[in-house]
């Protein structure tokens, strides 16, 4: 089925000037605000020149708001007439990923060409993400053209490095922080991905996923020491021995796997849609069930990541340079990504009681997952109601975030971060554009978006 079967009421806030919106948006993917970890290798006038560009295609946005530059973020402030209510803060980033050099030539539209061809926008950033930009600034605009003025505060955050360090969001938090300002909730990119229930023992049933929380990070690094030597006398063992054992003692000694509230949540809403055994009995009595619930997950791939830390061995040293010859020092990185409950400590204290103490363990980067978002918080269930109301037939669920995002860094002012793009696209339009070749997004796509984040500041914000 198409995601576009799914739309419902496109015919609503039809004084959005579609024609414009579109136009905005393909000018926006001409700026090449490519960001690069090296930043002597980023041409900030290229993002000098979007602002300009954003400056004037919101006049009523720039004359009720007050923009300000942090570094080459933007904070957009949209004042509330009321003053009980939290702000509420729309957020995306500037910045896009480079084009992979040797594959210009297999776009099917230059990659910053913004061409309007076969009912698609293309170009990169059209799904990652100025879609969601030009997209927010579409709905506050037509929102202040009627006269509206906020009730409740609203800003506006475009961070201009998400794609690489952060820095612009983390100077804005801060900014906000100092402030004192605390959020009712932020929206951010992500998730939005439309997924059949099979899995869950509920087939035919089509699931949505609203990101509400991101898997921390860890590069566990393990390191066997030796002499080396001939290979005649391998007495002591050998470093890749060790390591090898070290490996496999972790893959059999997976971290235990949580049944989150957001799981316990998900196969509430789906219980009465569930027909298939055992898993209708499972949810029928989750605290009873709750070892067979995640052992069902553990065998599905779709599920298994929900519930447990992932491990993947993914770097291993070069061996000794002959077959005769004993390996000196090895060493091996395991990627994990970690559920809220793991956090670097946790996974240490798993591991190396498990673990020769010949092996040295070390992070080489590590983060917790970050806070979940409760599905009861009033964010949550405003932004549901909403995509209720424009897609039919999906049964929207919180999930943990497949990537990373910016959205992780408002947590520390705001209880409610979701990560939701409502830019449904077909999933291999999706797999192949972001961050690949021939990014693109539907016309219908982008401003079906647009209505449901009109809706939801309207809703949330004006009303």
């Amino acid at each position: 089925m198409s995601n576009a079967e799914l739309f419902r009421h496109e015919d609503e806030y039809s004084d959005l000037l579609s024609s414009a919106a579109v136009e905005h948006l393909r000018a926006a993917l001409r700026f090449q605000t490519v960001s690069f970890v090296d930043t002597s290798r980023t041409d900030w006038k290229a993002f000098d020149a979007f602002h300009d560009f954003l400056k004037s295609a919101y006049p009523h946005i720039m004359a009720y708001g007050t923009w300000e530059d942090i570094g080459q973020s933007i904070l957009i402030t949209l004042p509330g007439t009321g003053d009980t209510l939290l702000p509420a803060l729309f957020m995306a980033h500037q910045d896009v990923v480079p084009i992979q050099p040797g594959t210009e030539q297999n776009w099917k539209h230059a990659p910053f060409s913004g061409d309007l061809a076969d009912g698609y926008i293309w170009g990169r950033g059209s799904m990652d993400i100025k879609e969601m930009l030009i997209g927010h600034m579409e709905a506050m605009e037509l929102l202040l053209s009627k006269g509206k003025k906020p009730k409740r505060t609203v800003y506006l955050a475009f961070g201009e490095d998400e794609e690489t360090c952060s820095r612009g969001v983390t100077a804005t938090v801060k900014l906000l922080r100092e402030r004192g300002v605390r959020l009712e909730y932020v929206l951010d990119e992500s998730s939005g991905d439309v997924l059949d229930a099979g899995d869950y023992g509920a087939p035919g049933t089509l699931l949505c996923t609203i990101g509400v929380y991101e898997k921390g990070y860890a590069d566990l690094h393990l390191t066997a020491r030796a002499r080396g030597g001939h290979s005649s006398n391998p007495f002591r063992g050998t470093s890749l021995g060790a390591l090898s054992q070290a490996l496999s003692t972790m893959l059999s000694n997976p971290l235990p796997p949580v049944l989150s509230d957001s799981m316990r949540h998900t196969l509430r809403l789906l219980a009465p849609k569930i027909t298939e055994e055992p898993m209708r009995t499972y949810v029928a009595d989750m605290d009873r069930y709750e070892k067979e619930i995640l052992a069902w997950c553990l065998k599905h791939e779709s599920l298994y990541h929900q519930v447990q830390t992932t491990m993947a061995p993914t770097m291993v040293s070069p061996g000794a340079p002959a077959a005769n010859v004993l390996p000196g020092d090895m060493w091996a990185v395991v990627n994990m990504r970690l559920i809220p409950r793991d956090t670097p400590d946790y996974v240490m204290a798993h591991f190396r009681p498990l673990i020769s103490q010949d092996i040295e363990l070390s992070f080489d980067q590590s983060i917790a997952a970050s806070r979940p978002s409760s599905p009861e918080s009033y964010g949550y269930r405003q932004l549901k109601g909403v995509l209720e109301h424009y897609f039919d037939r999906l049964l929207f669920i919180p999930v943990q975030n497949r990537g990373a995002t910016d959205c992780r860094h408002y947590e520390e002012i705001c209880g409610c971060c979701l990560r939701f793009g409502p830019f449904l696209e077909e999933e291999d339009v999706s797999r192949e554009g972001i961050h690949g070749t021939n990014e693109r997004i539907s016309v219908r796509a982008y401003l079906q978006g647009i209505r449901v984040l009109c809706r939801l500041m309207e809703e949330t914000c004006f009303s």
